[in-house]
């Protein structure tokens, strides 16, 4: 589901069967350049986020667990106080695919943040000029679909 940042109107929905993969669902979305996508866990499509990445279209994504991320640069380290929240690393990554049997590179930044009641995330993203604040912002934005999903299916 896509909805405007700026309100909770979805302009585009995609009903699927549960068991749909990501894969076949990712098809259905046609972004235009300049458009940031932002996806939870689950969705770990590496090639059509290089796709994506040589269009223009952005992404912020969460970091499964057992990705295998090649570290190629700390770009900020600090320590946060027990108290405090925010951005706390940013790496520079690389990610490998495969396309039409070759290996392939997918260069990313990987942002760690902590919120308001000590959770810790790990963002990805594709887009270098943004800072690290405003792709937590993002995420956290994200909710405004979840609320938008929960309403389609109370109502439909």
């Amino acid at each position: 589901m896509q909805t405007d940042i700026h309100g909770d109107t979805a302009v585009f929905a995609k009903i699927s069967e549960a068991k749909m993969h990501d894969k076949k669902f990712l098809q259905h979305l046609n972004p235009s350049k300049g458009s940031m996508l932002v996806f939870d866990k689950a969705y770990n499509y590496y090639k059509q986020f290089a796709e994506w990445t040589e269009e223009g279209v952005y992404f912020v994504w969460r970091l499964k667990e057992n990705s295998k991320a090649e570290v190629q640069d700390v770009i900020l380290y600090k320590v946060l106080k027990k108290d405090k929240n925010g951005v706390y690393r940013i790496k520079h990554i690389h990610l490998k695919y495969k396309e039409d049997k070759r290996e392939k590179t997918l260069r990313l930044r990987l942002v760690f943040y902590r919120d308001e009641q000590g959770r810790k995330y790990k963002f990805i993203i594709n887009n270098w000029d943004i800072t690290a604040e405003e792709v937590a912002l993002i995420y956290k934005y994200r909710w405004t679909i979840e609320t938008t999903f929960k309403k389609l299916k109370k109502n439909f």
